[in-house]
């Protein structure tokens, strides 16, 4: 019966929070077994105190109003507690007397929250739940070539950055470029603006120079003495001499 009921409660195992209370800082980690859904609590501070409550079967039914509870039910009540964990909507009760059992509080501002009772381990017990946890996450670092925390690498942070700005490249030298090894990006940026400037000055200097090529151009261009025709010389054929043409006189009819 009990594996019935826990088995819709797979969506609080393996789960992380952090909870700041005052000048204090939890750590809370949740887990589910075939037994019981067990919660872990831990003071960060030199003392390394640890605390652990659990909800059996029959404790979540009566929660849930009874055997009559539905597997629908059971599986809306434990995504409630997943929501309500995940969002941090967590506060430790009765913490003011820190000598005595504390409880962990679901939803402290809720109509109904919802309560489990907390009793302290032993520094044993705390050491022993410690060692085991550690073995847990250095189990899934070998997945990561037992790096403790996924990598980080600059060089896909540079690839996405090189695609997100390849529609505005221009022809200057970027200052977002990704920098090869040992090369400081000041260098980078001041040689860039040092192109930038000597363009500019360039550019300056080509304008400076076209308004004297236009008027220049503007004035009409006149033949020079080699492309002339020497005197004498046939307009239409400029290597043949022209025709001379003697004026015809006739005499008058009085004569």
């Amino acid at each position: 019966m009990s594996t019935d009921v826990l088995s819709h409660f797979g969506v609080l195992d393996e789960l992380v929070q952090v909870i700041y209370q005052g000048f204090d800082r939890f750590v809370v980690l949740s887990q589910v077994t075939e037994s019981a859904w067990s919660i872990y609590l831990g003071l960060k501070g030199p003392e390394g105190r640890w605390w652990r409550g659990s909800w059996s079967a029959k404790h979540i039914l009566d929660i849930t109003n009874g055997v009559q509870s539905g597997p629908q039910v059971l599986e809306n009540f434990a995504e409630k507690l997943r929501t309500t964990f995940v969002n941090g909507d967590l506060t430790i009760g009765e913490w003011a007397d820190k000598d005595s059992d504390i409880n962990l509080t679901f939803g402290p501002n809720a109509k109904r929250p919802l309560h489990m009772a907390l009793k302290e381990l032993s520094p044993v017990e705390a050491a022993s739940h410690a060692t085991a946890v550690f073995i847990e996450i250095a189990l899934q670092a070998q997945s990561r070539k037992c790096q403790l925390n996924p990598l980080f690498s600059p060089r896909n942070v540079a690839v996405i950055a090189e695609s997100s700005h390849a529609n505005s490249a221009s022809t200057f030298p970027s200052r977002r470029t990704p920098l090869g090894p040992g090369l400081p990006a000041l260098v980078v940026n001041q040689g860039a603006e040092r192109k930038i400037k000597a363009f500019e000055a360039e550019l300056a200097r080509s304008k400076e120079r076209s308004p004297q090529s236009d008027t220049t151009s503007s004035k009409p261009s006149e033949p020079s003495a080699s492309s002339r025709p020497p005197k004498g010389a046939s307009l239409a054929n400029p290597n043949k001499k022209a025709r001379k043409y003697q004026v015809l006189e006739f005499e008058s009819d009085e004569d």
